[in-house]
């Protein structure tokens, strides 16, 4: 089991914390549906504003979160940034996030 002040659980906390911070914003995760849910494959800044009704500057904050925390990648084409899902990174923040279910479930089941 894991300990509560042991280093990785600190490590694991603290990117979770990020992860969770980019994830708690409702535009952001629509921002998310709407490209997992297209057939688009990867959407510049003014293509996001449009469909999602943001200013420029509103969508591109929300790209940015969303890269800093490795959900998306970013991809410079001629005049245009073009933001795709970070796949890599998306299935590292999933096993961290099963590992969290994981601990709180088996106290839970621990509790019964």
């Amino acid at each position: 089991m894991l300990r509560i002040n042991s280093e990785y659980s600190s490590d694991i906390s603290q990117e979770l914390e990020e992860l969770f911070k980019a994830l708690g914003n409702i535009n952001r995760l629509l921002l998310i549906y709407s490209l997992s849910s297209s057939e688009i494959e990867k959407i510049s800044v003014s293509e996001i504003a449009q469909m999602m009704e943001l200013t420029q500057p509103a969508a591109s904050q929300h790209l940015k979160v969303l890269k800093t925390a490795k959900i998306l990648d970013a991809k410079k084409k001629g005049n245009h940034i073009y933001y795709t899902f970070n796949q890599r990174a998306l299935i590292k923040h999933k096993k961290k996030i099963d590992f969290l279910f994981e601990c709180v479930l088996s106290k839970c089941s621990d509790l019964e």
